[in-house]
Formats: C-alpha cells, structure tokens, sequence
C-alpha cells in the first residue's frame, strides 16, 4: 500500500525537476544581460567601423558595403566610403549614441544597439535610410 503511495509522488518529484530548475535559470541569463549591456553603453571604442546597408530583394537580403567612418579621442570623425574623405564632429549622449556634425554624417544619429560595439546609424543625405556599423579596428 505504501508504495502505490509514493510511487506517484516520486515520479512528479523526478519529472519536475528539471522543470523547476529551468524556470530558476532564466532570472539569472536575464540579469546577467541587462547587467552587460548597461555596461557597453558607458564604453565607446574609438577607431574604424564598417557600414552595411540591407536590401530585401527576390526573397532574400542583400547586404551592401557603404564605406567606414573612423571616430577619434578628439571627438572628430571621418567617413571613407568616396574617393575624398568627408570629416566632421561629433559628440557621445547619455545612452551611448554617436551623434555627428559635419561633413557626409551631418545630422546623423549612430544609435547604440544591443550587440557590442554596434550602431544603427541614420542621416538626412543617406539613400538607404539606415545602415548597420560595427566597430572594425
């Protein structure tokens, strides 16, 4: 009689383990990448990104180089995507996002997004309306 007892209850122990487990894993992947990405707003590398610019077409995307700006400790950029450089200002705000005055980038707004070290990155003369920029060297 004991066992008809127990067996019960010891197989939903053993099965929801592994659940009860799984649902106490998630706070702690969760904090950690808040935590993470709280920290690589603070931090702005400075050098060379590269841009690509993504087209939809035949029902696949296509990514197209659009140059590099490279941003200097003296809070000035320049932009090499033509035969001429294009150089200009800029300045970091709060969150992390670059914002340029200047030259090809002027009143453009490089967005800090969730990855590392990568922008979204929009201007008034750009033809592709956003390009996507990661820091190359």
């Amino acid at each position: 009689m004991m066992k008809n007892i127990l067996m019960p209850i010891l197989f939903v122990l053993v099965y929801s383990l592994p659940a009860i487990a799984q649902t106490n894993a998630n706070p702690v992947k969760q904090y950690t990448v808040i935590a993470s990405s709280k920290m690589d707003t603070a931090k702005l590398l400075y050098g060379k990104y590269g841009c690509t610019a993504s087209k939809y077409r035949n029902g696949s995307y296509e990514y197209l180089t659009r140059g590099s700006f490279t941003i200097s400790k003296n809070n000035k950029y320049v932009y090499n995507g033509f035969e001429q450089p294009s150089g200009g200002s800029f300045v970091v705000d709060k969150p992390g996002n670059i914002l340029f005055k200047g030259g090809y980038l002027d009143g453009g707004k490089a967005e800090k997004i969730d990855r590392p070290n990568k922008f979204f990155l929009t201007f008034p003369s750009n033809p592709d309306n956003r390009w996507t920029c990661g820091w190359v060297e």
